[in-house]
């Protein structure tokens, strides 16, 4: 071990050839605090302390020093109904630019006497919150599968709160393409409701300016107008699936989102494969979706009906003709995305400034400075973007790479420069294991000691390819071994089919056409990005896993 470490003090700052940043030796990742359910999005104080809060309606703040979680208050949220409305609950947080003063915090959340999200000022006393005040409600359904609800807040330094929305539409019976269902009582299916409708609020992310009393002003500079028929002012940004997590540089006001992309797995007659994108808006904008994604690959205007196909859309023109439409029939140019990769679950962290935090205090180092961090909660890599003078990408690189991160759900800046890092947890719903993380920086590499292995994963055979295959998949975005999620535990698969001698050949066919109706009513997507054999690895691994 001595040996280890001095070869480590011995290496040079920017190890491993070409790498723009120091080698993950010399970041440091600790554990601040454990145990949160479903932990959703976390808010620094200025002091240090971190504002932690659940799904399921709980907010916390944690010391980081003694890592002591204390409950502030635990909100009534609507978490799920009639097994729908799976994303719903306490979604979002950010504080006042004058917290240390008017000690003001903003939460997002589902509220459970009616079907809306709900934004609103509360006042914090050190011990409790109180005195609400709601800004706005966003209409939801909470019907047929719905999901993609965002939830995101953050303030920028022009004083604007801006606020994600997800298209509040299912997914699933689009066979991974663009959910544009016109068909008699098929709203649900139809994201041109919401996300492609300039009279509605979802799907989109909002841009307004709270005042003293509780309210709020419209800025100058959103997508429309005040007073535009068939609009909504508040809107900034429009064309958004799900932005599960925003960001906005701190500098030039520029706001970063991370869109979770749809399930296709290979290009169609249709429409492109499913990517994730990174967003990036310097003014207000159409991202194109449901009719475009990545960089306006555009979808096929498809009749769900008759099952006709019809041209593509324009991006230079998009036209919303859409039943369910109550917006303007034609919308702003689409924008293409800022950087975009195949289907995961993007989100977007903060850029840090070096300037902005006192040195060697831990801080992040300066070798980082002007660089947007960006994650993915389903496959958990963590990346550096560095933006040059003119806010281009000048090389993009992994990070951390050496650590484990399970579900990683947000991102924040802590006062000494230190990155905090908000784990969901493993298991998709009521999970326990939510961590708090915090990463810094020093001069002098350390030792990296082997991650645990993922819980998703015990025990599943370690040596087996299917082993492999499964954890460089999105399946432990919805499955793990030993407890169900979203969908079944493979234990609970394996020992349903233990004795089923042509399981591995039916289930390593649905893996790439998709089901539904085994395990419930939550359809598994496609993966057709996959062939048979690799399928059928994946799926020996699973029927592996002791059922006892």
């Amino acid at each position: 071990m001595r040996f280890i470490s001095a070869l480590l003090a011995s290496l040079p700052l920017f190890a491993f050839g070409e790498a723009k940043v120091p080698a993950d030796e010399h970041f440091r990742v600790d554990t601040v605090a454990g145990g949160f359910v479903d932990a959703m999005e976390i808010a620094v104080t200025p002091r240090g302390a971190v504002f932690v809060i659940e799904r399921t309606g709980a907010l916390k703040i944690v010391n980081p020093e003694s890592g002591e979680i204390k409950l502030i208050e635990t909100l009534p949220v609507e978490v799920r109904k009639d097994q729908y409305a799976r994303e719903c609950g306490l979604l979002g947080i950010t504080l006042d630019p004058n917290f240390a003063k008017n000690q003001w915090l903003y939460l997002y959340y589902s509220a459970k006497e009616k079907s809306v999200h709900r934004l609103a000022r509360y006042q914090f006393d050190g011990k409790k919150i109180h005195s609400p005040k709601t800004l706005l409600e966003v209409p939801q359904d909470r019907e047929n599968g719905t999901c993609h609800e965002g939830g995101s807040l953050a303030f920028g330094p022009d004083g604007c709160l801006y606020l994600s929305t997800g298209d509040n539409t299912c997914p699933f019976k689009s066979n991974g393409s663009a959910p544009i269902d016109e068909g008699p009582d098929r709203k649900w299916y139809d994201a041109q409701r919401s996300a492609g409708n300039t009279n509605d609020l979802r799907g989109k992310i909002l841009r307004i300016k709270p005042t003293a009393e509780g309210g709020y002003t419209i800025p100058e500079g959103n997508l429309f107008p005040k007073g535009t028929d068939k609009t909504k002012p508040e809107i900034y940004v429009m064309g958004c699936r799900n932005p599960y997590r925003i960001s906005v540089d701190q500098k030039t006001n520029d706001l970063y989102w991370g869109k979770v992309g749809p399930d296709a797995g290979k290009d169609t007659s249709r429409g492109p494969r499913g990517y994730d994108e990174i967003n990036r808006a310097r003014k207000a904008g159409n991202y194109g979706w449901p009719y475009f994604s990545a960089d306006n690959k555009a979808y096929t205007d498809y009749d769900f009906v008759t099952k006709k196909k019809g041209a593509k859309f324009d991006p230079a023109k998009p036209i919303n003709t859409s039943v369910n439409n109550t917006g303007l029939t034609e919308l702003p140019p689409a924008q293409p995305a800022f950087w975009f990769y195949s289907r995961a679950s993007a989100c977007a962290g903060p850029v840090f400034y070096a300037d902005h935090y006192p040195t060697d205090q831990g801080g992040l180092p300066k070798a980082l400075d002007g660089c947007l961090i960006i994650y993915d909660w389903t496959s958990t890599w963590m990346r550096l973007i560095k933006l040059d003078e003119k806010g281009d990408i000048a090389w993009n690189e992994s990070w951390l790479g050496k650590y484990r991160f399970v579900h990683p759900g947000d991102m924040e800046m802590g006062p000494k420069g230190e990155l905090y890092i908000l784990e969901y947890g493993s298991a998709w719903y009521d999970g326990k294991d939510g961590k708090l993380k915090r990463v810094t920086y020093s001069d002098t590499p350390q030792v990296i000691e082997a991650p645990a292995s993922d819980p998703r994963m015990a025990g599943l055979p370690t040596d087996h390819p299917g082993t492999a295959l499964i954890a460089g998949t999105t399946c432990l975005a919805c499955h793990s071994t030993q407890h169900q999620s979203i969908g079944p535990s493979f234990r609970d698969v394996a020992k349903k089919y233990q004795n089923d001698p042509k399981a591995s050949e039916t289930l390593a066919e649905k893996i790439i056409k998709g089901g539904v109706g085994v395990w419930g009513e939550q359809p598994m997507p496609p993966h057709p990005q996959h062939n048979i054999e690799e399928t059928q690895q994946m799926i020996e691994a699973i029927l592996q896993v002791p059922t006892k």
